[in-house]
């Protein structure tokens, strides 16, 4: 059995990036880096949710004797993704590789640094879909024979995968990342101290890559190398070498492409998870902060991710929701306690409340504005968004794709929700939709609140406000 480490990073929708001098408004701020940056912010998102699917992939078809037309398909779609984003990662990693040898007029040394930065970690995250997911197809027999096989009706050639492999262990591409990391590695001190966010992001993502933790130098790369020669000369056997490159794996789930630093404050808090329980309804908003993950740095607020209970068997039949279809169709994951529906770059899925509580802190909201019958209806619409893609433009009025908050605003459909637009998309935030528990008269009550591992007993509305106000200074 073939387990990796996995350690995967995304790149909020929010990007507080500035290459001028001066202090512009906040909002002049975002405006611009959403428009400069958000290219390659979508890029990294895609990038992170195919390698998530890549690898939640293999892990449910490693060990499957006969292999349906259905997990066949899915095989053959991950290539087709490979293929259709090639292009658009040499783009990126080509892009500002030439500042490392060139002084350009038009950037301060600190945005040279920053450039070459963007090209760094756009190899770095080719390299790690190699190490995190293909490697794993690549020392599976099966699996690595069918992934080289030509399909005209997909439009993949011959030794598809094998050419990933090629890429990954090609000494000259080795070398070139090799002198980038040389570059950053040689400057960066010269900016230790600097806060901005958008550096702050680049650095922990190169520094908290898996390939840049093992290094691109000789042993490293003749013993990959090796490796591949055996799989292809053998078409079998793992080589001697891979070991060195296989560790525990982590489930998948709701860290999927999370870098974290530790572990949540309330991680297999037992209390944290009854107190969940006692105070929960189905239906009810859970929000979540995790200053711990390269997530947390770049969302603006406090909060930064949000998802949305169904219930569990009992309280869905005493809603007489039980035998309906849609809730039939989930009906194993919600007996399995798996019972909060969230939307993670790996699709919109069902999380248990354990899964949920790595993080520091934790509110819920409960709404209380509704009747009966269309709490019900919601709690349905929230189900019949379980399958669908992550939404790498945010934008709040698509809902054939979705990221977190936009689950609540096309579920809470009787609520006026605050969005902010940006270059034109108008998106929500995840504080957009806890400043909703504010209001005067609100529809909205906050049974239960954490804040850095502990629980806030009192108060709950205004600790609330400071968290929400704290954010923006």
């Amino acid at each position: 059995m073939k387990n990796i480490f996995l350690s995967l990073v995304f790149l909020s929708f929010s990007v507080f990036f500035s290459a001028c001098q001066g202090n512009p408004s906040d909002e002049e701020v975002l405006e611009r880096s959403v428009s400069e940056i958000n290219p390659y912010q979508e890029y990294v998102e895609k990038m992170l949710s195919y390698r998530a699917i890549s690898f939640s992939l293999y892990e449910d078809l490693k060990d499957k004797e006969l292999l349906s037309g259905g997990d066949l398909d899915k095989l053959h779609k991950m290539l087709v993704r490979y293929m259709d984003t090639k292009l658009e990662s040499a783009a990126y990693i080509g892009k500002y590789q030439y500042l490392i040898d060139v002084r350009d007029a038009k950037y301060t040394q600190k945005q040279r640094l920053e450039l070459v930065m963007i090209s760094l970690s756009a190899m770095l995250i080719r390299y790690d879909d190699y190490l995190l997911a293909y490697k794993s197809y690549e020392d599976n027999d099966k699996l690595r024979v069918i992934l080289n096989t030509k399909d005209s009706a997909y439009g993949i050639n011959e030794d598809t995968l094998q050419e990933i492999t090629d890429t990954y262990n090609s000494l000259s591409q080795r070398e070139d990342v090799k002198n980038m990391i040389d570059f950053y590695e040689d400057h960066i001190s010269d900016y230790y101290y600097d806060k901005d966010p958008l550096f702050l992001y680049l650095r922990d993502l190169i520094q908290n890559s898996p390939s840049y933790k093992l290094g691109f130098g000789y042993f490293s790369s003749i013993s990959l190398w090796w490796d591949s020669l055996w799989n292809d000369a053998s078409d079998g056997t793992s080589g001697f070498f891979s070991y060195l490159f296989n560790g525990t794996s982590k489930s998948l789930g709701n860290t999927a492409g999370l870098v974290e630093t530790r572990r949540g404050k309330l991680y297999e808090d037992a209390n944290a998870a009854a107190n969940i329980r006692a105070v929960i309804q189905p239906g009810d908003i859970l929000m979540e902060k995790t200053p711990f993950r390269l997530t947390d740095k770049l969302i603006p607020g406090h909060w930064g991710h949000i998802a949305v209970y169904v219930g569990n068997e009992d309280e869905l039949k005493a809603l007489g929701l039980w035998d309906e279809p849609i809730v039939q169709a989930h009906k194993e994951e919600i007996l399995a306690g798996k019972l909060i529906d969230e939307a993670l770059r790996d699709g919109v899925q069902l999380n248990s409340i354990e899964h949920f509580l790595n993080v520091d802190d934790l509110a819920i909201m409960h709404y209380e504005g509704e009747s009966l019958e269309a709490k019900k209806a919601r709690i349905l619409l929230t189900l019949r968004q379980l399958g669908k893609e992550y939404d790498f433009e945010y934008d709040v009025e698509t809902s054939d794709k979705i990221v977190c908050s936009e689950l609540v605003y096309i579920t809470f459909i009787d609520v006026n929700w605050e969005t902010d637009k940006l270059v034109g998309i108008n998106t929500i935030s995840p504080d957009n939709v806890a400043v909703k528990s504010l209001e005067t008269n609100s529809s909205f009550s906050i049974p239960l609140l954490y804040h850095d591992g502990l629980e806030i007993t009192e108060n709950k509305v205004s600790k609330m406000a400071e968290l929400l106000e704290s954010a923006k200074e």
